[in-house]
């Protein structure tokens, strides 16, 4: 016969590290399920990594440099890269330490370039782009406000004008370009009876070589940011008296 003999403290200590063992089993299955659970951390890297700034004016749209005629209303575009998150991050446009304005476009009107024309303070030069997760990417730019070259519509000759000569006879073309922006650096053409001539900054010069009847020409400036005027056609006729009879 087999005697089993159970020892009642020792059978206490086992059955209560049996049970503590399976607590904590469970606890630990439970922390494993628990963490299957737990959300993604939000990503700290940024999502924007570069941001282009561009303008619009004249239904034109330019990079830099970022050049405004005055004349005209413009736009300022913000783009980012990668372009996929342009409407899932938020654009703000300052002038220095000013906010102007937010949106992925500013509008810079010909009041804001005339009444700033010596702080421009509506004219931004620092576009912040924040993403969902408070990522911050400035850049920072600058605008040209241009004016305009402009050429006085008085010229020599007068539109309709008759000149007496031959082709030897110079006749003088003369006119008056003036730029608020700048002094002596504007750039000068002459058109003649559909030929240009590049004469620099020159305002008057004489030319010679026009045989009788009618002749046209039109005179164009440009500036040194590209910008130009120019007055229409205008006519003019040459009567050969000196080699008549």
């Amino acid at each position: 016969m087999n005697i089993v003999i159970f020892n009642e403290e020792s059978f206490m200590k086992k059955t209560k590290r049996s049970v503590l063992d399976i607590c904590l089993a469970l606890i630990a299955g439970g922390l494993f399920v628990a963490c299957l659970h737990v959300p993604n951390a939000p990503s700290d890297e940024p999502k924007i990594t570069s941001v282009e700034i561009l303008v619009k004016q004249f239904d034109e749209t330019r990079e830099s440099p970022l050049k405004i005629n005055s004349d005209e209303d413009a736009e300022l575009i913000a783009l980012v890269n990668p372009s996929k998150f342009k409407d899932d991050v938020k654009y703000y446009w300052y002038k220095g330490d000013d906010m102007l304005g937010e949106g992925m476009t500013y509008a810079i009107t010909t009041d804001d370039m005339a009444s700033s024309k010596k702080s421009k303070k509506k004219i931004p030069d620092i576009v912040v782009i924040e993403d969902r997760e408070k990522n911050h990417l400035e850049t920072k730019f600058q605008v040209i406000i241009n004016v305009p070259p402009q050429i006085s519509a008085k010229t020599q000759p007068a539109d309709g004008d008759t000149l007496y000569g031959n082709t030897h006879t110079p006749f003088l073309f003369s006119w008056q370009s003036s730029d608020r922006d700048e002094s002596g650096l504007l750039s000068h053409t002459l058109e003649i009876d559909g030929t240009r001539y590049n004469v620099g900054e020159l305002q008057q010069i004489y030319q010679s070589g026009f045989a009788e009847g009618r002749h046209s020409y039109r005179i164009l400036v440009e500036d040194s940011l590209g910008d130009k005027d120019s007055i229409p056609e205008r006519e003019f006729f040459v009567v050969d008296t000196v080699g008549a009879p």
